[in-house]
């Protein structure tokens, strides 16, 4: 219904404009006072969102090129005001930042369910650089609360996150643990309570302030299987890889080189072949053509995935799939890059 007025707490529409963004004011006079914005806290992360360049491209999703990608990039950033959406250096590239990996999250998901292919990076902390040139990184308030007999061992993973326990409180439902800690440490917190509690804790926080570095923080301590090949994943090969680690898929799923298969205990990432076939020969041995007893692979979740990966990898979310990949996917040029940087 057309009207002239409105009052405060009316929902209203306008027409007869471009663009109005959150925080706009409209006034009919042209000296009036705009309304003062309201404050946010600042963004404390950020990752990289590329074009999907990996072979399978395309097989899933309807959106897969570089404009599609900043459109929607740009239109979410319009709405949702804690985003902030950058270009790069790279034309296939862009740099969000928010105020936490959840919230880039759900991001992917929605753009998922509406037919997009992304490849997603790992989150990295924004940090800052005082008047004397200290660098300071983003703290957090962090709440946990979980069951008494789980205590000591949040304790332990506070301290590996270099969180400082400023508080303590015990009750009828367990016990309550205060802390600071950096948002860094934050990075993949929320699945270790969920396992260390066996889904009973329950974490919050909020943003407290810059302070300088609190030291090095260590994520993942193992290592990953990475294809060599592509095609797909038989049940032969897989069942002679499950003792080199765990596995992240099935017989019969799509695979190509460069991709993430499974998790290697010991620190390093090592070549394996989930696509070899078994030999067919004219001479029948005991024991052939009897079923290969699988165990399940691990299924990430979109969170956990993105969490997972190295600075080196990508998660490569599709209407259909989730999979962990390297940035690079040639293995020469892998080796030629680690050579080159000293590593």
């Amino acid at each position: 219904t057309e009207t002239e007025t409105a009052e405060a707490g009316g929902i209203v529409g306008l027409a007869g404009f471009n663009e109005i963004e959150i925080g706009v004011t409209l006034s009919a006079v042209e000296k009036s006072e705009p309304l003062p914005f309201i404050e946010l806290d600042p963004p404390t992360i950020q990752m990289n969102f590329c074009v999907n360049d990996g072979p399978l491209v395309g097989r899933e999703g309807k959106f897969v090129t570089s404009r599609q990608l900043r459109d929607r990039l740009y239109k979410e950033g319009k709405t949702n005001i804690s985003i902030q959406v950058e270009d790069t250096s790279s034309s296939a590239a862009f740099r969000v930042s928010a105020r936490g990996a959840m919230q880039i999250a759900v991001l992917v998901e929605q753009m998922r369910r509406e037919g997009f292919e992304v490849l997603v990076s790992r989150p990295t902390v924004i940090n800052k650089t005082d008047e004397h040139g200290n660098v300071l990184e983003p703290m957090e308030d962090l709440w946990v609360e979980a069951p008494d007999d789980c205590l000591g061992a949040i304790m332990q993973n506070l301290s590996n996150r270099k969180g400082q326990i400023t508080n303590m409180t015990h009750h009828n439902l367990g016990v309550t643990v205060e802390a600071l800690i950096p948002t860094r440490g934050l990075i993949g917190f929320e699945t270790d309570l969920v396992n260390l509690t066996s889904g009973q804790g329950v974490m919050s926080h909020l943003f407290n302030s810059y302070a300088p570095l609190s030291g090095e923080i260590q994520t993942r301590i193992s290592g990953t299987l990475v294809s060599t090949d592509s095609g797909e994943a038989t049940a032969f090969a897989l069942s002679n890889l499950e003792s080199r680690g765990k596995l992240f898929i099935g017989a019969g799923e799509a695979v190509y080189e460069g991709m993430i298969v499974g998790e290697n205990p010991r620190n390093e990432d090592l070549p394996v072949n989930p696509t070899k076939a078994k030999q067919l020969s004219n001479v029948r041995s005991q024991g052939e053509g009897k079923g290969i007893q699988l165990a399940p692979p691990i299924q990430f979740s979109l969170e956990r995935a993105i969490e997972y990966i190295a600075n080196d990898e990508y998660v490569e979310a599709t209407p259909k799939s989730l999979r962990l990949r390297k940035r690079i996917l040639d293995s020469n040029e892998r080796r030629k890059q680690t050579k080159a940087s000293g590593k």
